[in-house]
């Protein structure tokens, strides 16, 4: 798992102060999905999902414009001879503490897409981490702990689940799918 990068300070202060001020003020989902781990368990979490390639661009906060510029940016340092083809994904996801809100290993895209990289931003003050996991979800490998403003970047198609928190009520992150082609 040594594609996984991790960096703390994501957003400068101001800009992390703006995301964390219009959480109260998004258009929250309540969703229940059956996993695609072994046994199918029900999932239940918060998302907002501010953009989806072709399908949905829904941003009354206007967040998109300022999350995409740091997360490209961000990109750019990490690796500096990529080319990169867009946004293929945001949404802000919130998970809960307590029975029935544990969220299961899954991967983002299926099959051998090495073109498309997940960036999961933590943004509140909270806990409950970010694993990841081999075979398909079944061997817990590496786990990144929660931090505010720290981000996670690795392939999409690695597996891998939001810890639920403990000493806090919720936990929320931005969940960005960026396509790049490395030189």
């Amino acid at each position: 798992m040594d594609n996984i990068k991790v960096i703390d300070d994501f957003f400068d202060p101001l800009t992390l102060k703006i995301l964390n001020d219009k959480i109260p003020l998004l258009q929250w989902g309540f969703h229940e999905v059956i996993s695609e781990s072994d046994g199918h368990p029900v999932e239940r979490f918060m998302t907002n999902n501010v953009y989806e390639e072709q399908e949905l661009d829904s941003d009354p906060q206007v967040v998109l414009p300022l999350i995409d510029r740091v997360c490209q940016m961000q990109l750019a340092n990490i690796f500096p001879n990529i080319k990169q083809n867009g946004l293929k994904r945001l949404r802000f996801n919130g998970t809960f503490a307590g029975d029935g809100y544990k969220m299961y290993p899954h991967a983002d895209i299926h099959g051998d897409q090495d073109s498309v990289w997940t960036i999961v931003i933590f943004l509140n003050d909270s806990d409950g981490g970010t694993s990841f996991y081999t075979d398909k979800g079944k061997t817990k490998v590496k786990t990144v702990d929660f931090k505010q403003n720290r981000a996670v970047i690795f392939p999409s198609k690695v597996w891998h689940n939001a810890e639920s928190p403990t000493k806090t009520y919720w936990r929320v992150t931005i969940g960005a799918c960026y396509m790049f082609e490395t030189n």
